[in-house]
């Protein structure tokens, strides 16, 4: 068991894939998923639909940081360098369902972008069977403005490709970072 991972998490999965590819993955506990929505939900401004990081001001990005640190939320990120997209996001997903798997992991939620969803489908079904560990783990293609705890990966994957002061800045909400490119 990674007892960094809660028996029946929940994960919530976005990317970043400037300089090298990230894969951030907030982890929460079931009994604390209500909550947590409900707090990152909050840090939505009016008017809008969801919280995107490349597109927000930096005001609104240390807002958000406080807010999800407040939160009390993890997040693991998954990292490959130097590789094309497809196979670091493949390694990267395997790296992160070893994780899940391990763990007893519930439920995996993935931002929606459709042109990663049949890749992403194919390569968590073969995981799964492969292994044939899967459990319980469900997964699923999520809109972000349709599933808060999104942004909170979103984030931290942004942070960590933007470097600098935005990698201390969101180090509160990062549990672990694995490397994937060994």
């Amino acid at each position: 068991m990674n007892p960094l991972i809660p028996s029946g998490a929940q994960v919530f999965v976005d990317e970043s894939k400037s300089k090298a590819y990230y894969v951030a993955a907030s982890v929460i506990a079931p009994a604390d998923v209500t909550a947590a929505r409900k707090a990152i939900a909050a840090l939505c401004r009016s008017g809008q639909r969801r919280v995107h990081f490349k597109s927000e001001s930096d005001s609104s990005r240390n807002a958000f940081l406080a807010g999800a640190i407040a939160a009390g939320l993890q997040t693991r990120l998954y990292v490959a360098r130097n590789m094309a997209d497809k196979p670091a996001r493949t390694l990267c997903l395997e790296r992160l369902l070893d994780d899940l798997v391990i763990a007893g992991a519930r439920k995996l939620v993935l931002e929606s972008d459709e042109s990663l969803e049949q890749s992403d489908r194919r390569t968590i079904a073969q995981y799964l069977r492969l292994f044939d560990e899967g459990g319980e783990l469900r997964y699923m293609h999520c809109k972000s403005h349709e599933e808060p705890l999104l942004w909170v990966s979103d984030a931290v994957a942004w942070c960590h490709q933007r470097g600098g002061d935005w990698i201390r800045k969101a180090a509160p909400l990062v549990q672990e970072i694995v490397d994937c490119s060994r």
